[in-house]
């Protein structure tokens, strides 16, 4: 789906009184729709385990994991199960652009934000972090709570807490420990080209130039998953994007199926149910609402 295409989240439906931070906490499902934004996003993983989807990357995630979301760049996150016993929770906290360089200009350089302003120099540079220690779930505890009571000066209190989760960000790229997926593109390049066909690891690997065990424990590594399981999470993902592209709102669940690489319909139904938690039909006709929102 072209991102021109994609559902556009809007601050406005979040900010209120003039006051342009925005902070929740949300068990994820398989019904949102990929999406992008008009403002500036941090989430963090609570609990759970899931992938997230940002840009092209697909990204294995669990407590800890923090990404950071500039203006435009599309992403959706995607529970590992649909059981409610294992739900992915994210908190997540907006703000808009203003208030995102005011923050980061509040101190001269020599008292840091420097590399965390040159990591943003471009719109789309997202970044992802995982913590060492719970220094972030720490602060985003902190932001929750502010903006679920209220109390006097929480404005104030909020605008330091996000500056101070700033900081937490600064130190973990000085660290230099923030996790790289560039050795992934590739492989993840040529999975998601041929996700119609039939797929092996076999076929991967030499379409890369890995030997089998090595590209077997570099996915374990980085994703945290088996081949299968990337590969099924992907044909996943790819069948409610295109069943949400009204371009395919004629497309049979069969033709769907097979566009995914499942040619076993029964399967791909049981298969869908069992990650989504929805039978394809039901997903198709939930997300036919022009008006649906939803965050994030």
């Amino acid at each position: 789906m072209r991102k021109a295409d994609l559902l556009m989240e809007k601050g406005e439906y979040f900010f209120t009184n003039g006051f342009s931070i925005f902070v929740n906490k949300v068990k994820e499902r398989f019904e949102l729709p990929e999406h992008v934004h008009d403002f500036y996003e941090i989430c963090y993983v609570v609990e759970g385990s899931g992938f997230h989807y940002v840009e092209e990357e697909t990204i294995r995630v669990s407590r800890g994991d923090l990404f950071f979301l500039p203006i435009g760049v599309s992403h959706i996150f995607r529970p590992a199960s649909a059981d409610p016993n294992k739900a992915l929770v994210i908190s997540n906290c907006i703000f808009d652009e203003r208030l995102f360089q005011f923050l980061t200009s509040i101190l001269p350089d020599q008292f840091g934000m420097y590399r965390f302003r040159e990591q943003l120099l471009q719109r789309d540079n997202w970044l992802h972090m995982r913590e060492r220690s719970g220094e972030f779930g720490l602060v985003f505890a902190s932001l929750f709570e502010e903006f679920q009571q209220k109390r006097t000066g929480y404005e104030t209190m909020l605008c330091g807490l996000l500056l101070q989760l700033f900081i937490q960000m600064e130190r973990a790229l000085e660290s230099a420990e923030a996790p790289v997926y560039n050795r992934m593109e590739t492989i993840l390049r040529v999975v998601r080209e041929r996700l119609g066909d039939k797929m092996t690891l076999a076929d991967v690997s030499d379409a890369v130039n890995l030997g089998v065990r090595q590209l077997q424990r570099m996915i374990a590594e980085q994703l945290g998953c088996s081949f299968s399981e990337l590969l099924l999470s992907e044909r996943i993902n790819l069948s409610c994007r295109l069943l949400e592209d009204a371009a395919n709102s004629r497309r049979s669940i069969a033709d769907i199926a097979a566009a995914v690489g499942m040619q076993d319909v029964k399967r791909f139904y049981r298969v869908f149910k069992e990650k989504t938690g929805m039978t394809p039909g039901a997903y198709r006709v939930g997300r036919g609402s022009e008006n649906f929102v939803g965050f994030p």
